[in-house]
């Protein structure tokens, strides 16, 4: 959670936080999307309801019941992103790619496994790394704004007369931003009257923002399953999330129309890294009815994470007047806190016939389920805890996914297809008018099934569109906050390679 001390400071003074960014960082790292092997994603993740796929331990633990013999498997993933942002009428493109590890997997199966005479068949192992969340992008936007600068979101904070009362508490009490800004005179006070003064004159200036992410979040799963009587497939499974994600966003203002005295441009660039563990807990059961229906069920419990946050703020100016420019920079900042993930219910049903299978998938969860919980037990602490999830609470709501996946079989050979659509995770009240902000996840591949080897390869693409607010003013002569479009397309290549005993 970024800038978190700062953000208490100003709680003590009565002022509402706008810097943090935690209703984002809840969404970011509340709502998680199972890769795992190329089979599964290619049938959209709806191998919960099928089975014998090592992935199920993510989803429907129950699943590796069906699995007959030891197996191993290895998935890796060329993950691309691209990215056309909308910023002030302006277009620009960026994006970038990585090679990941999607699944890294084995299942281990007794003895009693393929015993025709017992009623269970045999006890199934499975331990399991699958990707829940890929933070890896790029945006660039740029335009020229009229109206504001960020240097007016800092000259609010500034002329707040409760709690900035001296040249002082302005050069000290905002570490994180604003008062490096003062301390680089990109903000200056009128010493007979108190009153502030940007450097930018009031916006009139080319604004360039760029966005790094990377990092990902992983979980490594412990399951067990076992089938009754070849009707009940019933499992459960430990889920250990890992994630490392750092962020930098840089805004950079340039005068290009020379409408500000003496400024030529300046940057702000944010610097966040986290990094979490944590627990839950998955349990599930297939039914199958007759022989070739099967229907699913799983829950997964709300998830505990344990984050560790450091973050740093950095600015430079370049003023007419001076021969070097200007630098300044935040201490480094830290914090530890807990992060409550929500919960998760996934029903199924599929078909399996001889030339295939067909199954679909609903999963409910709810986003505004997130919630953090911070170790310090100060009243303003507790109070900031409280402000923050309810504003997740209120913003967010509950989140629907629909899966349908299909394949078909010829002899050592598969086709497959699938399609994920993912609701909005905005409540009614908050959804964004400007975009839509579902999203659609469309896959296709090709498999190999030998008596020990196979493999299988699979391509995926995922849209969706977000709006990113560099900053916010709410002085209505500056009004409206800068605002910009972004459009994602992550394009994917799945593969992997298993070997069965």
């Amino acid at each position: 959670m970024r800038k978190l001390i700062a953000i208490l400071s100003l709680l003590a003074a009565g002022i509402t936080p706008t810097a943090a960014q935690t209703d984002i960082d809840a969404l970011r790292f509340g709502i998680t999307s199972v890769q795992g092997t190329a089979r599964n994603m290619g049938v959209a993740n709806t191998m919960g309801t099928i089975g014998a796929d090592v992935s199920v331990l993510s989803t429907n633990p129950a699943g590796i019941g069906k699995i007959s013999s030891s197996e191993f498997s290895l998935s890796p993933v060329i993950s691309i992103q691209r990215s056309e942002s909308d910023f002030f009428g302006n277009r620009l493109e960026d994006g970038k790619t990585k090679f990941q590890l999607s699944n890294l997997g084995a299942v281990f199966t007794s003895r009693y496994a393929n015993s025709s005479n017992k009623k269970w068949n045999g006890i199934k192992f499975g331990i399991s790394i699958n990707r829940l969340a890929n933070y890896n992008e790029s945006y660039s936007f740029s335009g020229y704004n009229e109206k504001n600068s960020i240097l007016n979101n800092y000259w609010e904070k500034l002329s707040d007369r409760d709690f900035i009362q001296s040249e002082s508490d302005a050069a000290n009490n905002y570490p994180f931003d604003a008062s490096i800004a003062f301390q680089l005179n990109l903000l200056t006070v009128d010493t007979l009257t108190g009153d502030f003064y940007t450097a930018t004159n009031n916006g009139n200036m080319q604004q360039d923002v760029t966005i790094r992410r990377n990092g990902g979040m992983d979980e490594l799963t412990l399951g067990i399953a076992s089938t009754y009587n070849d009707k009940i497939m019933v499992g459960a499974s430990l889920g250990i999330p890992f994630l490392s994600y750092t962020e930098r966003y840089k805004i950079e203002e340039t005068d290009t129309r020379d409408s500000a005295f003496d400024l030529n441009s300046f940057f702000v660039e944010t610097y966040q890294r986290t990094k979490g563990i944590g627990f839950n807990l998955k349990a599930g059961i297939i039914g199958m009815p007759i022989p070739n229906l099967r229907l699913s069920l799983a829950v997964q419990t709300p998830g505990i994470i344990y984050m560790n946050d450091a973050y740093l703020t950095s600015m430079e100016v370049d003023y007419a007047s001076e021969s070097v420019l200007l630098t300044g920079e935040s201490p480094e900042g830290a914090s530890k806190y807990k992060f409550v993930q929500p919960w998760k219910l996934t029903a199924g049903a599929g078909y399996i016939h001889k030339y295939g299978f067909i199954s679909t998938e609903y999963e409910l969860s709810d986003a505004g389920y997130s919630k953090f919980r911070f170790r310090d037990d100060n009243t303003n602490v507790r109070a900031y805890e409280s402000y923050v999830n309810n504003v997740i609470r209120g913003k967010y709501g509950l989140l629907h996914t629909i899966k349908t996946g299909v394949e078909f079989k010829y002899k050592s050979f598969r086709v497959r297809g699938g399609v994920q659509y993912q609701s909005t995770p905005f409540s009614k009240e908050s959804a964004p008018t400007q975009i839509k902000t579902h999203q659609l996840t469309y896959s296709g591949g090709l498999g190999y099934r030998g008596e020990h080897f196979f493999a299988d390869v699979t391509y995926i693409q995922t849209s969706f569109k977000q709006l990113s607010v560099p900053y916010t003013v709410n002085v209505d002569a500056w009004q409206p906050s800068p605002m910009a479009v972004l459009h994602t397309k992550r394009p994917a290549i799945l593969f992997t390679l298993g070997y069965k005993l």
